[in-house]
């Protein structure tokens, strides 16, 4: 595949329900080797993306073409190079996870039994034995179903919260094997997550979803150039807190997320003097630190969750 070829696009997509709007005119593009993060609260539309690209829903309006491809009477065959993870992994507990494996390669007509190895050794489940699924943890069912996302070897990775039940280890091993689909053989990728921190660490590029709008993408390299080093103050009562820094120390730009921590620019005033105000107005500090621009910061800002 060529790395300059477009892997998934959507023009104009519009997906309603009645008289609800759970997408509304997405235009996007996914490149190969590109991990593409899409972040949005429940209700975003991020899932009904997804399920479109799958094929589970057919969008109202617009289109989307995978490699090329927007003629929809060959989008199923296209959809054969892609590998999805949406919602729960359809797994069968009655099964080990060879086995469900098994299944899954008869499904997708792949006659090649060593995928089943090796798919279980990428996703570390090969000491799993006959172990039922029944029996296993969330995390190590969301391990399985990222087997089966890889077993067809897919040029294009459709990932819906697969983080969710992972312990740190199981974290930093996901985030490994998908930077190295990413880099070494092309793979592009679309993941949802609600951990911004670990999404920061993994995507090249993200996409703020907000009422089924897509508001805002900016690359990784873009997000860390956005702002500079900013003061985070933690106290009993923000609102106060925020009216006495403007007050006192003449701060314009006061921001304050729904979690009520107070930020400001570092180059608006120092920590010394900062501090000495609060003791001063007998505002109690919780905690005080410096916070470098974050995903989670600029997703507030965006949707307008400071005030």
């Amino acid at each position: 595949m060529q790395w300059n070829a477009t892997v998934f696009e959507a023009k104009g997509l519009t997906k309603r329900y009645g008289p609800a709007c759970a997408l509304q005119e997405i235009n996007m593009r996914i490149r190969p080797g590109e991990i593409y993060g899409c972040i949005g609260e429940n209700g975003a539309g991020k899932t009904t993306l997804m399920r479109i690209i799958g094929g589970l829903v057919h969008p109202t309006s617009g289109e989307i073409s995978l490699f090329g491809i927007s003629d929809r009477s060959q989008l199923h065959a296209v959809r054969q190079q892609i590998g999805f993870l949406i919602d729960t992994p359809g797994l069968y507990p009655h099964l080990n996870a060879e086995q469900n494996l098994a299944f899954y390669c008869h499904n997708y007509g792949i006659t090649d039994q060593r995928r089943i190895a090796g798919v279980l050794e990428q996703v570390s489940l090969s000491d799993t034995g006959n172990k039922k699924v029944s029996e296993y943890s969330l995390g190590m069912r969301q391990r399985l179903g990222l087997a089966i996302a890889l077993l067809n070897q897919p040029q294009f990775l459709v990932l819906d919260e697969p983080i969710n039940g992972l312990d740190p280890s199981g974290i930093i091993e996901l985030r490994n094997i998908l930077e190295h689909l990413a880099k070494e053989n092309g793979v592009a990728i679309l993941i949802s997550s609600h951990f911004l921190n670990e999404l920061q660490l993994l995507a090249t590029t993200f996409g703020f979803m907000h009422k089924g709008r897509l508001i805002h993408e900016i690359s990784a390299r873009e997000l860390l150039k956005t702002g500079g080093t900013r003061i985070c103050v933690q106290t009993s009562d923000p609102a106060a807190t925020a009216e006495i820094l403007k007050r006192e120390l003449q701060i314009a730009e006061i921001s304050m997320t729904s979690a009520g921590d107070v930020y400001i620019s570092k180059e608006s005033t120092d920590m010394e003097k900062l501090m000495s105000v609060l003791l001063r107005h007998s505002i109690s500090i919780q905690g005080i630190h410096l916070s470098t621009p974050n995903l989670e910061n600029y997703y507030m800002d965006l949707i307008g969750g400071n005030s």
